[in-house]
């Protein structure tokens, strides 16, 4: 509550009238500047009560052309509202939904009506902040967010790429390669989603009724969606990476942290190619966009390798005769590289933060996929490890010709999902 050029002077006035009676010794001068302390008080008390009678008369009814969307679609709203002002002189503006950005026509209410335009970067559910209401009267002014009852309608974004399929699990949908159970994967959680097969997938995995369909090769994914909470690990792109993709960048990862949605205490991991990680709660909204502006030169410093059964491929490789193939070959040189070697720093930290995960179990991941990708298949082959559940997004990768290396690499690595946004 902020007071008016008057309330101001009035002030003013009473403060001289005891500057004066101080000075003067005149009780008449002091009971002068009690009573406008008095009546600026009772002034104030009325404000106050006339700004709770229009809160709670304030009603909104919004019309959206559309509520569920592509991320970064257009959605047109036109607002109605109603008030009892009562005394006071109040203006209203539409509060948009955060992240919003304006594209035509204005929040702010004429009338009793406003129409405009936005666009919605977010991916997940979202919803409008409220109206904020600027009101005043001859002594006083304020600006207040009337968020209660004022948030509806629910937006719902799907990320970019992904087709709408409006059917339950199991019931027929037609699944494609990018079809997914869009409900369970805004909610952080996909409950089945099937991709082109890829070399060294199971063949337990494949859809053969869907491949039948198709002509070409299928494999299904599952996963168990019950229990367990996520965690976001964020794979910030190098130095000099272009400002368009540093966006589009951003705004996937800020998309993943609003789909995830369960409050304010889970981690979100930045890491910088193979430098050391750092963690910061979910609900620390204003660091995580700092993070999100910063771009290092970065590197691995030495590729990471782990293979789990390195002995069990030796065997199979030695009890043949014929000449060894190209990756029997690579498999050798690569335990000659490691043999004994110790875990980088980056392993050793990154297996520390797995051991305090343990009741994370669904791991996003978004990444650029720029340069050397052996630190990210690194810690996909370790969530898998784990038996967690690893969704990847990349941002930047569809329609390019690195989309297909970076998807078999990632895919390979033991990624439940790698998706292009």
């Amino acid at each position: 509550m902020r007071p008016t050029l008057l309330t101001g002077l009035l002030l003013l006035f009473s403060l001289l009238s005891f500057m004066y009676a101080w000075m003067m010794n005149s009780a008449e001068a002091a009971a002068a500047g009690l009573g406008l302390l008095v009546f600026v008080s009772l002034s104030a008390g009325i404000f106050q009560t006339n700004l709770r009678s229009l809160a709670l008369s304030l009603t909104v009814v919004r019309e959206a052309d559309r509520t569920v969307v592509d991320q970064n679609g257009l959605i047109s709203i036109t607002s109605a509202i109603t008030a009892v002002t009562g005394r006071l002189t109040a203006s209203f503006d539409d509060v948009l939904p955060p992240g919003a950005l304006l594209v035509s026509g204005s929040p702010a209410f004429t009338a009793g009506r406003a129409s405009y335009r936005f666009r919605l970067p977010v991916i997940g559910s979202s919803y409008f902040q409220g109206v904020r209401a600027t009101c005043r009267d001859q002594f006083f002014t304020q600006t207040l967010l009337i968020a209660r009852g004022a948030e509806l309608p629910k937006l719902t974004m799907y990320p970019t790429g992904i087709t709408a399929t409006h059917f339950a699990v199991g019931q027929g949908s037609g699944w494609s390669a990018v079809e997914f159970d869009r409900p369970a994967l805004i909610s952080g959680y996909d409950t089945r989603t099937l991709r082109p097969y890829a070399e060294g997938d199971s063949v337990r995995n494949i859809d053969w009724k869907l491949s039948g369909k198709h002509q070409e090769l299928y494999v299904r994914l599952k996963m168990d969606a019950s229990g367990g909470l996520p965690a976001l690990f964020i794979d910030l792109p190098p130095e000099g990476t272009a400002d368009e993709l540093r966006l589009h960048f951003a705004e996937t990862a800020v998309g993943a942290l609003e789909s995830l949605n369960i409050g304010e205490n889970f981690p979100v991991v930045f890491f910088k190619g193979a430098a050391d990680p750092e963690i910061i709660s979910s609900g620390k909204t204003s660091v995580i966009l700092e993070k999100l502006k910063e771009t290092e030169n970065t590197t691995t410093g030495e590729h990471l390798f782990r293979l789990r059964h390195p002995s069990s491929l030796v065997r199979e490789t030695m009890i043949t005769s014929r000449d060894p193939t190209k990756t029997e070959l690579r498999v050798r040189e690569i335990m000659r590289e490691c043999a004994g070697r110790k875990p980088t720093d980056f392993e050793s930290k990154m297996g520390s933060i797995s051991a305090e995960m343990a009741k994370q179990t669904h791991i996003t991941y978004v990444t650029a996929a720029l340069g050397d990708l052996s630190h990210m298949t690194y810690l996909i082959n370790e969530t898998k490890r784990h038996q967690r559940h690893a969704t990847v997004f990349v941002a930047g990768a569809a329609g390019t010709p690195r989309e297909t290396k970076v998807r078999t690499a990632f895919t390979l690595a033991g990624a439940d999902v790698v998706e292009m946004v």
